[in-house]
C-alpha cells in the first residue's frame, strides 16, 4: 500500500473520531441546557414566580440568553420555556460547592462543561483523532491534503447530530456544505503527494534547513498582538479568535509533522538525531547533545513546551469563539482560515511544491478552493440568522407591533 493511501486512510479514521466527539460534546451541552431549565422551573415553582420568571422578563433577559446560548445548541421553540441561558456565563460558579454552586448555575447559566462525562469523553476522543488519525496522516502526506480532509469531521457531526441529536439541517445548509465540499475537492486534486521526507539524509536536511525557529518567532510576535488586541484592547470579533486559534493549530500541524515523521523514520534509522537539536546546535553536533533533565535534552523539552502551549491556546481560543458565536458561524471560517494558515505554513517549512509551474496552479486553484469554501458558509449563516426565536415573536405581539 502506497505511503499516499495510508496518510489518507488515517486522517479519515482521525476525522471519524473527531466527528463523533464533537457530537458527544455537543449532547452533553444539550443535556447540561435542559437540566439547567428545569432547575430554574422547580424553583420558580417553588418560589411562586414562574409568572415572573417567564413571563414580562422574556423581552429583554431571555432574548439576550437565548441569542447567546445559540453558539452551542441548536435552540428549538418549546412551550413553557422561553427563557434560555448563556453557556458563556456559567463559569461563575465554579470553585463554589454544594447548595451554593447549584443555585449559582441555576441562576447564572448551566453547569460548567466540565463537569460532564459525556462532555469529556467527546473532547477526549477529538484528542484521540488527532493523535491516532491526522498526526500519523501528517508523517506520510503534505498539509494541504490532512488539513482539508477535515471536512469529514464537520460532515460526521452534521449526520449525527441529524440521526441522534434531532437537529434539522435546512436546504440552505446542505447545498453551503456542497459548496463547501467541492472547494476542499479543488484543492485535494492539486495538493502535492509526496511526504516530505523518505529516508534519514531526507529528513535531516530538511529540519536543519526549514527556517523552523524563525517562522515560529515571527507567529509567536503575531500571536502575542492578536491576543493583546483581545484581552487589553477589548477587541472581539469572530475573525479575531479563529485567526488565534488557526494559528496555534499551524503551530501544531508543523510541529506534529516533525516529531511524527521522526517517530516513523526512527523505526528504520535508529541513529537519525531528534530534530529539535538539528534545529538548535545543527546536523553535526546533534548526535552528541546531551541530556538536560532524564533523558531530555533543552531542545527537546522547549518542543515539547510549545507543542503543549499551541495544543491549549488552540483549544482555548476555539472554546471562547463557541461561547460567543454559533457553531454554524465558527466552523466554517475557521475551516478556511485554518486550512489557509496550515497549508501556507506547511508548504513554506517543508518546500512540498515542484517548481513555480505546480506553485502557480496549486496557489490559483487553492484560491478558489477557499473562496469556495467561504461562499458555502454564508449559506449556513443565512440559515441560521432568519430563525426567530419564538418568544421574541410573542414579546413584538404583546407590545402591539404589527408583524409582517
Amino acid at each position: 500500500m502506497s505511503s499516499y493511501l495510508i496518510g489518507v486512510g488515517a486522517a479519515v479514521f482521525g476525522n471519524v473520531v473527531i466527528g463523533g466527539g464533537q457530537c458527544m460534546q455537543k449532547y452533553a451541552l444539550n443535556k447540561l441546557q435542559r437540566e439547567w431549565e428545569a432547575r430554574r422551573e422547580l424553583e420558580g415553582l417553588e418560589g411562586g414566580g414562574g409568572g415572573a420568571m417567564y413571563g414580562t422578563s422574556t423581552g429583554s433577559s431571555a432574548a439576550s440568553g437565548a441569542a447567546m446560548h445559540a453558539s452551542a445548541l441548536d435552540v428549538r421553540t418549546r412551550s413553557g420555556s422561553t427563557s434560555l441561558g448563556s453557556r458563556g456565563r456559567h463559569g461563575a460558579a465554579d470553585g463554589l460547592g454544594g447548595r451554593a454552586e447549584s443555585a449559582a448555575a441555576a441562576h447564572g447559566g448551566p453547569s460548567p462543561r466540565y463537569t460532564s462525562k459525556a462532555w469529556i469523553l467527546g473532547l477526549v476522543m477529538n484528542y484521540a483523532g488527532e493523535v491516532f488519525g491526522n498526526s500519523v496522516a501528517l508523517s506520510y502526506l503534505s498539509a494541504s491534503v490532512v488539513a482539508p480532509l477535515g471536512i469529514i469531521s464537520v460532515i460526521v457531526n452534521l449526520v449525527l447530530a441529524e440521526r441522534f441529536l434531532g437537529e434539522r439541517i435546512t436546504p440552505n445548509q446542505r447545498y453551503g456544505f456542497t459548496v463547501i465540499m467541492a472547494g476542499v475537492g479543488l484543492i485535494l486534486l492539486v495538493a502535492p503527494r509526496k511526504s516530505a521526507a523518505s529516508d534519514a539524509l531526507q529528513f535531516v536536511e530538511l529540519v536543519s534547513t526549514s527556517g523552523i525557529l524563525g517562522l515560529f518567532g515571527m507567529l509567536f510576535i503575531v500571536q502575542t498582538a492578536l491576543i493583546s488586541l483581545i484581552r487589553l484592547g477589548r477587541r472581539e470579533s469572530l475573525f479575531l479568535y479563529v485567526l488565534v486559534a488557526s494559528l496555534f493549530g499551524a503551530m501544531n500541524v508543523m510541529v506534529s509533522k516533525i516529531l511524527t515523521t521522526f517517530v516513523r523514520l526512527k523505526l528504520t534509522f535508529s541513529a537519525i538525531p531528534n530534530p529539535a537539536d538539528i534545529v538548535f546546535y545543527g546536523a553535526t553536533q546533534a548526535a552528541h547533545a546531551r541530556p538536560l533533565v532524564l533523558f531530555l535534552t533543552g531542545p527537546q523539552i522547549l518542543a515539547a513546551v510549545v507543542m503543549a502551549l499551541s495544543i491549549v491556546g488552540q483549544e482555548s481560543f476555539r472554546q471562547q469563539a463557541l461561547g460567543r458565536y454559533s457553531v454554524m458561524q465558527f466552523q466554517p471560517v475557521f475551516f478556511a482560515t485554518y486550512n489557509v494558515v496550515a497549508t501556507l505554513s506547511g508548504l513554506l517549512l517543508f518546500k512540498e511544491l515542484d517548481g513555480t509551474a505546480h506553485a502557480l496552479l496549486f496557489f490559483s486553484v487553492f484560491s478558489l478552493g477557499i473562496a469556495l469554501i467561504l461562499y458555502g458558509s454564508r449559506f449556513l449563516q443565512k440559515a441560521r440568522s432568519v430563525v426567530l426565536p419564538s418568544h421574541i415573536r410573542l414579546h413584538k405581539e404583546n407590545l402591539g407591533l404589527k408583524t409582517l
